[in-house]
């Protein structure tokens, strides 16, 4: 089982993944070895963390305690090497929420990138669950094996340096997201993979994108069941000076959710 979704011992044992945390803007995963951890305000012996319980604090050698928490998938997304822009939080959460993605699900993705979506999928579907994921590009596929592998969800993810619009190797999968420039290529191979009433998800970054796609949707036997776009204003929350920040994360993708109605293949 993965490092993110095995229930960890009360107290924390060498080989596990842990964030170590000092404020919002340091912090960092690692996991707990034998190994010399550094920062700016010094080094941790990592072996020191063993035995102790999530929630407590660890001194660096320059005395700057860091806490010490369980990571959790959007820490371990935000440490990924990123030689793609990725998917943002707020459209991957809303996705998987609109697909139903739950332990167990079979699941396709188009355009792997560095892994965000991949990493969010694989800690939805784990255990008893699996997502195939395919990108064409291998310098991408090989620092998306890098990033799974270092989340620890290697073991629910199968990935492949091919283009699947002619037809995925797998089918009966419960739902297929598709990040692509061009997703409505991806409807019909989409369509015979999905069980009847699987789900899709695509995101594009245009107004000419997204009508491309509802457009190859409805003539392929989907229910578009909404096109939606996320915003997200985050909140100072120091005393006395409630407010708003000053900038937020506008818009990023619209992210289309549609349903398969099966009509036979």
């Amino acid at each position: 089982m993965s490092a993110v979704g095995r229930a960890l011992p009360e107290t924390i044992e060498e080989g596990n993944l842990v964030l170590l945390y000092q404020d919002p803007k340091r912090k960092w995963i690692t996991t707990v070895s034998k190994q010399r951890f550094h920062t700016h305000k010094g080094f941790v012996e990592l072996e020191t963390i063993a035995g102790k319980k999530f929630g407590e604090s660890v001194m660096t050698s320059m005395g700057q305690p860091l806490a010490i928490f369980k990571p959790r998938t959007v820490d371990i997304v935000e440490s990924f090497d990123r030689p793609t822009q990725i998917l943002y939080p707020k459209d991957i959460g809303y996705a998987l929420y609109q697909l139903g993605t739950k332990s167990g699900d079979k699941v396709l993705e188009v355009g792997t990138g560095s892994g965000a979506m991949t990493a969010s999928l694989a800690s939805a579907v784990q255990p008893e669950g699996h997502v195939y994921t395919y990108e064409n590009r291998p310098e991408f596929l090989e620092a998306a094996q890098a990033n799974i592998e270092k989340a620890g969800l290697s073991s629910v993810v199968t990935f492949h340096n091919s283009d699947p619009s002619e037809g995925f190797q797998e089918a009966n999968v419960e739902a297929v997201i598709v990040d692509l420039g061009d997703p409505w290529k991806m409807v019909e191979a989409s369509r015979r993979a999905l069980v009847g009433g699987g789900m899709l998800a695509g995101f594009t970054p245009t107004t000419n994108q997204l009508e491309k796609l509802a457009e190859s949707l409805r003539s392929r036997g989907f229910l578009i069941i909404e096109a939606v776009e996320v915003l997200l204003r985050q909140l100072k929350t120091d005393a006395g000076k409630l407010r708003p920040e000053s900038r937020m994360v506008g818009h990023t993708a619209y992210v289309t959710i549609a349903r398969k109605i099966q009509q036979g293949n």
